[in-house]
């Protein structure tokens, strides 16, 4: 035996110790056997002895069970591949963070040949968007939403409208800017 494949610790030389037996196995579950509620009831028991006899419980015939209705389930409907492409690229549009990766995927979306949903979370993200023309019918069409209801994500819209008011290239888009953020205030 070579020194590295020698054992230096002496308990080591010893047989193993045999270790505990296995535990006993756990006692089966006992079966109780219980009636279903649409089966036969038996008749209650009398408080006085009457001297009619009982027919036995076996006796009487058991209720013709119901009949259960079949039902016809329907999955969702089929989508069809240019829906769950329009979904794609919306879903894409919604979680871009930043100018440019806004401005691709609304580029990837326009170029699909679909229309921008009038919804506030879609037209905020449009905000980041560097065409200003693109930004200008967002915030047309914010402006109409936010006649009908409340705003959302109130200081992300806020800070959107700051910087398009500050820094926007177009004095159009600057005034629009300023005039939707005076809204937001009141």
């Amino acid at each position: 035996m070579s020194r590295r494949s020698k054992r230096t610790d002496p308990k080591s030389d010893q047989p193993e110790q045999r270790r505990a037996g296995r535990r006993p196995l756990a006692p089966l579950p006992e079966v109780v056997l219980a009636r279903r509620p649409a089966s036969a009831r038996p008749a209650a028991p009398s408080a006085s002895p009457s001297s009619a006899p009982t027919k036995p419980l076996l006796d009487v015939a058991p209720a013709a069970p119901a009949r259960r209705a079949a039902r016809i389930v329907s999955g969702p409907a089929a989508v069809d591949d240019v829906e769950l492409e329009r979904r794609h690229l919306l879903s894409r549009l919604l979680d871009s963070e930043g100018p440019g990766a806004v401005t691709r995927a609304a580029n990837a979306y326009k170029k699909g040949g679909f229309q921008f949903p009038e919804e506030q979370p879609v037209q905020l993200a449009l905000l980041e968007h560097s065409d200003e023309a693109e930004v200008c019918s967002a915030l047309d069409v914010l402006t109409a939403l936010l006649d009908e209801q409340a705003p959302i994500k109130l200081p992300v819209f806020e800070q959107r409208l700051k910087r398009l008011e500050d820094g926007a290239e177009n004095a159009e888009t600057r005034r629009r800017a300023a005039e939707l953020r005076r809204v937001l205030r009141t």
